[in-house]
């Protein structure tokens, strides 16, 4: 009877109908020294191995160390029962485990048929591919690279929380276009950044959150005005406004609608980055929907209940913007960037577009052709490389990604969609602080 409770404890129950063999020692003659296998638990079927009783019979057909190295050889061969791990990379997996292989989880399963260990794994797309980066990398107008933050996140989940643009509306794609037609000598390269010293909004990173939007209309907004202003008005305005305060139709880090959001800035405006800092989620909204900002004289911005106090001067109400307009030629918007400042583009995204490093980006064949996106950035300027025409653009996601957070995109064949919804808008500046 002790016999029979110390082999319970010491190998587990006996009813194990299937089970792993995890070889730990080296095989060896363990069992078979005496080319002797018995059914039934025995202590002269056993051996001793670092200072343990190893026992060869039936009742050790399962994980435990207690079985000897060649059990399954020299005792019971080799029973259907027993099953052999997955491997990967040097490593063993049982029956249950699970790995990662980029953003798929993979699973050690059985085969019902073989009974063979096998890998299940996910078919997602991930957002960083080799095959991209390989096939980009071979001979293109640009060059792609492996992204660390993105790896092992899943293209369908980037499309959501890296863009953020929803479809636009059929009433504003029928927008009708501002035309300015103006025949002048356009500079071969144009840069706001260097035309407006200081005055342009720095690259923001929206994180992991489907902001685009709200990031672009704030930057560009905080652009014109310090530009409307002479730099009276200059301040990086906050996207958290719109992530939290324009909740109607919108859906927060899950996307929104730029119109909607567009409308917004102007009918209810937007407060400055030091007063409601971006937090790249969905937060409650800390104002009451037309509350003015509180004139006091103070250098930093202090958020309290009904506003926030302006950063250098006194001024009563949020910043707003006027009507937005849409620009929808390659000259025209070069001539709206020229006299106002950067304008909001709205682009089509692949998989490959979340590779940029540098270069001039045309739109590849390489990577999941089924999924894709709308991207809210912000144009600052142009140029050409040996007779190769680009836009200079600002992108939300950090300083880390593309050339210094900036890209440059294919000129005057609305690569992408990139010239074919341009939003155009003045901001409400102070009156004594406008543009002469």
């Amino acid at each position: 009877m002790m016999n029979v409770l110390y082999s319970l404890l010491f190998c587990g129950l006996v009813s194990v109908t299937t089970a792993y063999w995890r070889p730990g020692l080296p095989p060896g003659p363990y069992c078979g020294i005496n080319n002797q296998c018995c059914t039934d638990r025995k202590d002269d079927c056993s051996h001793r191995i670092r200072d343990t009783l190893c026992y060869c019979d039936q009742f050790c057909n399962r994980t435990h160390d207690d079985c000897c190295p060649d059990y399954e050889e020299v005792c019971l061969g080799k029973p259907s029962n027993i099953l052999e791990p997955c491997k990967h990379n040097g490593k063993l997996y049982f029956k249950g485990d699970k790995r990662m292989d980029n953003c798929n989880t993979c699973e050690c399963v059985q085969d019902p048929y073989t009974n063979q260990p096998q890998w299940s794994c996910e078919r997602d797309a991930c957002i960083i591919s080799d095959d991209v980066i390989y096939g980009v990398n071979r001979g293109n107008s640009w060059r792609a690279y492996n992204y660390t933050q993105f790896y092992g996140k899943k293209l369908r989940d980037g499309i959501i929380y890296k863009l953020g643009t929803m479809p636009l509306s059929h009433e504003t794609r029928r927008m009708g276009p501002i035309r300015y037609d103006k025949d002048i000598p356009y500079p071969r390269d144009f840069d706001a950044r260097r035309r407006w010293p200081n005055f342009i909004s720095p690259v923001l990173d929206q994180g992991w959150c489907g902001s685009d939007w709200a990031v672009t209309i704030a930057t560009v907004a905080s652009d014109r005005f310090a530009i409307q202003s002479n730099g009276a008005e200059r301040m990086v305005l906050s996207p958290q406004v719109l992530l939290s305060c324009n909740i109607r139709r919108q859906q927060g880090c899950r996307g929104g609608h730029i119109d909607v959001a567009w409308n917004f800035a102007r009918g209810h405006g937007l407060v400055d980055e030091e007063c409601f800092p971006y937090k790249a989620a969905t937060t409650s909204c800390p104002f009451r929907p037309k509350a003015n900002l509180i004139g006091i004289k103070n250098i930093q911005s202090v958020c309290i209940e009904d506003g926030c106090r302006p950063p250098v001067r006194q001024r009563t109400s949020r910043y707003k913007v006027g009507p937005p307009g849409k620009l929808a030629t390659e000259n025209d918007i070069m001539y709206d960037i020229m006299e106002s400042g950067p304008v909001h583009a709205v682009m089509t995204v692949h998989q490959d577009f979340f590779h940029y490093h540098d270069g001039i980006y045309r739109r590849s064949p390489y990577g999941d052709n089924t999924l894709q996106g709308l991207h809210s950035v912000r144009i600052v300027g142009w140029g050409e490389d040996r007779g190769d025409k680009y836009w200079v653009v600002a992108n939300s996601w950090g300083c880390d990604w593309g050339e210094n957070g900036y890209f440059r995109i294919a000129r005057g064949s609305n690569e992408s969609g990139i010239e074919s919804f341009v939003v155009t808008v003045l901001s409400d500046v102070t009156e004594a602080y406008q543009k002469k």
